[in-house]
């Protein structure tokens, strides 16, 4: 299904809640009953923004829907404190806060490698994982790093970034606009930190420690992340499948909602 009009925010509007960390304010919805799933946003995007998918995985499992630090509602951090790891342990965090015992964790782009950190630091605590366009290393091609190029030149402004990143995740001119407007949202200093981190993150040979089931999703039109390292990640993982999606880019949920939500639910027990 191409998503071609917006579903409203009404579709999914449980309440906020908040977790107070030392260092930061984290921002969490949670909506639903059933096995956990803990919901891991891409970059300049939030929990929120799940709406496509969420309130159809909703009947069946207690979504976890987080605002990684310096997203969303959640709080901006010290100029250090960006990494993934540290993101992965906010989510541990929130897993405790909560009381949740090995929650599935799907994951889109960055939201993917902290799930991906956080089964590498506690792989027995968590049930299966479902990793969508995302990575263990992202290695450029030269279309990705003209791509790289060109952010890096807007990152002085936020209208100019979040034109460039809008028209290269999305196809659709009204999904763009949309997407143009919450990313003017988010503040500069966070965006370029959390690109440095990923930049950085390399778990490769960590991948064969990893027991856990796992899907890696992927568009088959994402110029975001390469196919090269899509397939790097499903060939490293012990007992991963790799599901390639047609006619979609980097954001899955966007562009394929029900076909995300039918390889997810293939994927994870029924309950």
């Amino acid at each position: 299904m191409q998503a071609t009009a917006l579903p409203p925010f009404s579709l999914l509007s449980p309440p906020s809640s908040f977790l107070q960390l030392p260092d930061v304010r984290i921002h969490f919805r949670v909506v639903g009953e059933g096995p956990p799933i803990l919901l891991l946003h891409g970059l300049a995007s939030s929990g929120i923004d799940w709406f496509p998918i969420a309130p159809a995985l909703a009947s069946r499992h207690r979504l976890i829907l987080m605002d990684l630090r310096g997203h969303g509602h959640s709080s901006l951090a010290q100029a250090k404190g960006y990494g993934i790891e540290t993101m992965a342990g906010d989510a541990w965090r929130l897993l405790e806060a909560l009381a949740v015992d090995k929650p599935h964790v799907v994951g889109l782009s960055l939201g993917g490698c902290v799930a991906l950190q956080m089964a590498c630091q506690r792989p027995a605590a968590l049930d299966r994982l479902v990793l969508a366009n995302t990575f263990a290393r992202l290695r450029s091609n030269g279309l990705l790093a003209s791509r790289l190029i060109r952010l890096r030149r807007t990152l002085g402004n936020i209208d100019a970034l979040a034109q460039v990143v809008a028209t290269s995740l999305f196809n659709d001119p009204a999904v763009q606009a949309f997407a143009a407007e919450r990313l003017r949202r988010n503040d500069m200093g966070a965006i370029r930190r959390t690109m440095a981190a990923l930049a950085l993150f390399d778990v490769r040979r960590r991948l064969s420690r990893i027991a856990n089931p796992v899907l890696v999703l992927a568009g088959d039109r994402d110029r975001t992340v390469p196919s090269r390292c899509t397939e790097e990640l499903a060939g490293g993982l012990p007992l991963a499948r790799l599901h390639i999606i047609a006619d979609a880019g980097h954001a899955l949920p966007y562009d394929q909602p029900d076909a995300f939500v039918a390889a997810v639910r293939d994927f994870l027990p029924i309950p």
